[in-house]
């Protein structure tokens, strides 16, 4: 009997994160189907307007295109929770990532990179295209 409970429990947990996975990307093309899709070059020319490097832009287009479905491009106004990330852990995960990928310093634990609070991708490229502006300028 134990065993039926334990089975039931695990195809419910099973129905849910696939019904959970389907409004995800449901979301992700209705948000799409409202904006223009970028490729990758047209999104770094997007975010040079702001002042971002090819670099920069590169990166965070190839950082944040898996977790994007399939036929949804990244944009540069998405908005990094709610679009790409339903758990602000993993957008720290994302932000730790491209500080390694930039070579910028990665903050430790006695010594945390306190990050504003980022709405879009767009204002994560700004912020860490002024990491690395930051990073050139101060004396080593």
């Amino acid at each position: 009997m134990g065993w039926l409970i334990a089975g039931w429990f695990l195809l419910l947990f099973i129905a849910v994160a696939i019904w959970d996975n389907v409004g995800w990307s449901r979301m992700q093309r209705r948000v799409a189907l409202a904006r223009s899709s970028l490729d990758r070059d047209p999104y770094i020319e997007v975010l040079a307007i702001s002042g971002v490097s090819h670099a920069v832009a590169g990166a965070l287009y190839d950082a944040l295109q898996p977790s994007c479905v399939k036929d949804v491009k990244p944009h540069p106004d998405d908005g990094l929770t709610g679009f790409y990330f339903d758990d602000p852990e993993d957008m720290e995960d994302l932000v730790e990532e491209m500080f390694v990928k930039l070579g910028l310093p990665t903050p430790s634990r006695y010594e945390p990179e306190i990050t504003p609070h980022l709405q879009s991708a767009r204002e994560l490229a700004v912020y860490l295209q002024l990491k690395i502006d930051d990073a050139q300028l101060s004396p080593e």
